[in-house]
């Protein structure tokens, strides 16, 4: 291939990606019930095809080539993939009242404060979500064959540093999730308690902290808080409805988001997060963006919400509760890589044949090992992209990074230096964190916030 031909292949590519993550959001937004995946691959057929594969890896194009390599395997699970997509949005979980949607019902177990409710909630959303598991667990394992007919072999250095992410964390996250869950619901985590993944999910919403984030100030803090950095939500798109089949919380597909209220400091902390990954999809070309890079700039504008700082000036935290606040904060935000660090071994083992009852039972141990809770069947399906979870570690250790080397810029309070504008702007314009050279360990991010925990600051 020369020039020419390699730019027709990335032109080919962005729009395949750009067609799929859009579809991918109507479904996400509860828009689509039935998602058409498959026809945008027939309609791109470059991007995901062998020749253009071979054809890259001849001409020595390595990163376009795996990135054609990668949509080819979705192409192979494209079909499933309609098939789960579309199970879920009619899925029903039969709760403690009745039938309701899938969605609904993990909404309201996050919201319950009875425990015999809460946990058949969370029983009834599980069965619900198993309903839809044959068909992604399907794809899933089209898509490790695929990738590995493609010449696309699993990240086990990320697997280590995966593991390195949960040992550095360890003790502080027993600790602090032992004292919420004490205070909040009078129970403690496993081994030695009770603790199922509905008490869990309701503990890391933080019930007891929601009048720190009113509802109705959330739709000016965001935009206020983004201006000064030279952020224009203006190049994103924010969907927020309540849609019988829309997912619970905030969720960005490409340049998209979709967000569904689940109350408190969980809308906060999910639409900050999400608007960042939309601004840095926004900003550079998915044939060559830093896959990590979104979730970089995810990470660091949800972090502002558990700077003390930031929450007594923007807030108006009282300064007596800001230590407890951010401990627990930091532990809800831990819990998310954790949770992604343990799924992201068990999602490389998939890739590498294990399936069925052995990958279930794989992922029900090491996510109840991970949170300290009682994980219940039927979700590994959930968790089985291994290249997704292992681009959201890396966004967390470079956010981390990021914010160092701001505060080291531009104070404590870089987020309302002007200067700070002209930083972020490098960031969007190069697409990337930084160089591949500098890439920080996985287990950065979760040391930071261990740090958090420990101080409360």
């Amino acid at each position: 291939m020369d020039s020419a031909e390699v730019e027709v292949v990335r032109a080919e590519v962005d729009a395949l990606v750009r067609a799929l993550e859009e579809e991918r959001w109507r479904h996400v937004a509860g828009l689509a019930a039935e998602p058409a995946l498959a026809p945008i691959f027939r309609d791109h057929s470059r991007a995901a095809h062998k020749d253009t594969l071979a054809a890259l890896r001849e001409s020595g194009e390595a990163d376009l080539a795996s990135r054609v390599a990668g949509l080819r395997a979705e192409r192979a699970a494209a079909e499933d993939e309609e098939a789960w997509r579309a199970a879920e949005a009619k899925a029903v979980a039969r709760g403690p009242d009745g039938t309701v949607p899938l969605g609904e019902a993990e909404r309201a177990a996050l919201r319950e404060p009875n425990r015999d409710r809460r946990l058949a909630l969370g029983r009834a959303a599980a069965e619900a979500a198993a309903g839809a598991a044959p068909s992604r667990e399907a794809a899933a394992e089209k898509r490790a064959r695929a990738r590995a007919e493609s010449g696309l072999a699993p990240d086990w250095e990320a697997v280590v540093q995966a593991d390195d992410v949960l040992a550095a964390s360890d003790d502080a996250f027993r600790d602090v999730l032992a004292w919420l869950a004490r205070r909040d619901l009078g129970l403690a985590p496993r081994p030695r308690g009770d603790l199922e993944r509905a008490d869990l999910l309701h503990v890391l919403g933080l019930p007891g902290l929601a009048g720190h984030f009113p509802p109705g100030m959330l739709g000016a803090a965001l935009p206020r808080t983004l201006a000064p950095l030279g952020l224009d939500l203006r190049r994103i798109r924010v969907d927020e409805a309540d849609r019988p089949a829309q997912w619970p919380g905030a969720h960005a597909a490409d340049s998209r988001v979709s967000f569904r209220r689940q109350g408190g400091a969980a809308d906060w902390l999910g639409l900050f997060r999400a608007a960042g990954e939309a601004l840095g999809a926004a900003a550079s070309r998915p044939s060559s963006r830093d896959v990590a890079f979104p979730h970089a700039m995810g990470f660091l504008l949800e972090g502002l919400l558990l700077d003390p700082l930031f929450l007594a000036r923007e807030l108006s935290v009282d300064g007596r509760h800001l230590p407890d606040l951010v401990r627990a904060l930091a532990l809800r935000r831990l819990f998310a890589l954790r949770a992604r660090a343990a799924a992201l071994r068990v999602a490389t083992e998939v890739e590498r044949g294990t399936s069925g009852a052995a990958w279930r039972e794989a992922h029900r141990d090491a996510l109840s090992s991970a949170s300290l809770a009682a994980w219940p069947d039927g979700l590994a399906a959930r968790d089985a992209d291994a290249a997704v979870h292992a681009a959201a570690l890396a966004g967390a250790a470079w956010s981390a990074q990021l914010q160092g080397r701001l505060v080291e810029s531009f104070d404590e309070d870089w987020w309302r230096n002007p200067k700070t504008a002209a930083a972020i702007a490098g960031l969007l314009a190069a697409g990337r964190a930084g160089p591949d050279a500098e890439k920080p360990p996985l287990s950065s991010a979760a040391a930071a916030l261990v740090r958090k925990m420990e101080s409360g600051s």
